[in-house]
């Protein structure tokens, strides 16, 4: 059975990339007017396929890093998700200089999501579980369902 803190870790981060979503097809339009206007994207030819092929591999990407840590338990996913996430946050401090629309607000939601998911991957219960097969333990199975 999965521990309490890896189980709030899923939640809370598949809420986030559900809240990612919903703010980029908010804001998809003006994205790509962005990218339009924008020189370097101009020469290189990058279109809406292009953005859309490159959203679906991001979040491909993070729903198996979601799998690896919250139904396999692998922890070297874990730090991935780690990493992400800091940089993630990083980022977003770059658009606190910007102007504060319902946007932004959604976007700041959605990443304090990612890092509060992250915040449960450090409890006691989680770390055990994530580092069990360094420790021969077989009995704790990350394939049992909860």
């Amino acid at each position: 059975m999965r521990p309490k803190s890896i189980v709030m870790f899923e939640r809370l981060f598949l809420a986030s990339l559900a809240m990612g979503l919903f703010v980029l097809a908010l804001g998809y339009e003006d994205m790509m007017a962005a990218l339009a206007n924008e020189p370097t994207f101009q020469k290189a030819g990058v279109g809406a396929g292009f953005v859309i092929g490159l959203l679906a591999v991001v979040y491909a990407v993070y729903l198996l890093l979601w799998y690896l840590t919250a139904r396999q338990g692998v922890n070297a996913a874990k730090w991935i998700v780690v990493v992400l996430t800091v940089l993630d946050a990083l980022a977003a401090l770059r658009a606190l200089a910007g102007p504060w629309d319902a946007m932004l607000l959604l976007s700041l939601a959605a990443r304090a999501l990612a890092v509060a998911a992250v915040v449960y991957l450090f409890q006691p219960d989680a770390v055990a579980w994530l580092t069990r097969a360094k420790q021969g333990d077989e009995a704790a199975d990350p394939a049992t369902s909860d």
